[in-house]
């Protein structure tokens, strides 16, 4: 009866998965002597003055695996934002990475920051799309190359909302932005591949990094905020979440930072590709997963869309 009831389960959602009006498209630019790759999403009547949000995927992810599972082509199509999904390079081990400083990384010269600045150029070529209005985030690797843009590249960026991300010792000391930048950050307080105390004496051979409560006071330094808001926001008996929001004048830079309380190293409210039956099965198994009823792609959206 239960794998009669996942079958009936899983050709429900086939039959009712809404149709996405927009296809993704394959890309390719030559940069610094590599042909890199990236996916990009344009909704059909994207409006004028549209954002553009980059999306990074994690350390041996792809373009393809942040898409999928962050759902953020249909808040596109909602919200009307231009997405941009790049593929890092591979590394020494076959592994696609963007390079922000990790230790076994040290003799890499990609140059990830100079890279998303030339995509964003390219993709400023689309008129409707607004130069104020362009956006970072990303998950693990891709969530710390949220932060180095926010540090490196604050002239481009409007905000990021890096997820399961973090600073390198290394960067985090020489970052200084060019302005202001407001930063949304969301981080489960057991992950196990991102500490969320941090990993100052390199034991788990990333390379030395700060913690998410240094990283958070960094920001506010850096954004000249102070905290206005402390809640706990309870989605059911088994989590919540400890939400602290820095602001300071109307109009200027917040700092926003979720901590999942007992959340692991995931992007909570993560999609689920409908072709993939066996982690839809699985999915069912366990109940729609954990953390489902919090929605990071929507708070982003959201977050990013006030941030004009």
């Amino acid at each position: 009866m239960q794998k009669i009831a996942a079958v009936a389960f899983v050709s429900a959602l086939l039959l009712c998965r809404p149709a996405v009006a927009a296809e993704p498209v394959e890309e390719t630019m030559a940069f610094a002597g590599l042909q890199r790759q990236y996916t990009l999403y344009t909704p059909d009547n994207l409006p004028s003055r549209a954002g553009l949000i980059i999306a990074m995927h994690g350390y041996s992810s792809s373009a393809q695996n942040i898409m999928a599972y962050s759902g953020l082509n249909a808040l596109a199509d909602e919200h009307g934002f231009v997405v941009a999904y790049p593929q890092g390079t591979e590394d020494q081990n076959g592994n696609a990475f963007f390079n922000v400083g990790y230790a076994f990384h040290a003799e890499s010269n990609v140059d990830d920051v100079a890279y998303i600045r030339a995509l964003v150029g390219r993709l400023l070529g689309n008129e409707r799309i607004d130069p104020l209005r362009v956006y970072a985030t990303g998950m693990s690797n891709g969530g710390d190359m949220s932060y180095l843009l926010a540090c490196e590249a604050a002239d481009l960026f409007r905000a990021v909302a890096p997820v399961a991300g973090t600073m390198m010792t290394a960067k985090a000391a020489a970052c200084t932005p060019s302005r202001a930048i407001s930063v949304l950050s969301i981080n489960g307080s057991a992950d196990n591949v991102t500490r969320y105390a941090g990993d100052p004496d390199n034991e788990d051979g990333w390379g030395p990094y700060l913690s998410v409560d240094k990283i958070v006071n960094l920001w506010v330094g850096l954004t000249s905020v102070e905290q206005s808001s402390s809640m706990v926001l309870d989605f059911s008996a088994d989590y919540s979440i400890s939400f602290d929001r820095y602001t300071a004048d109307s109009g200027s830079p917040e700092l926003l930072h979720y901590r999942v309380e007992g959340g692991g190293h995931d992007w909570p409210g993560a999609r689920f590709a409908w072709w993939d039956l066996r982690r839809l099965l699985s999915v069912y198994a366990m109940g729609f997963g954990e953390h489902s009823s919090f929605d990071s792609s929507d708070v982003i959206v959201k977050f990013f869309k006030k941030n004009i």
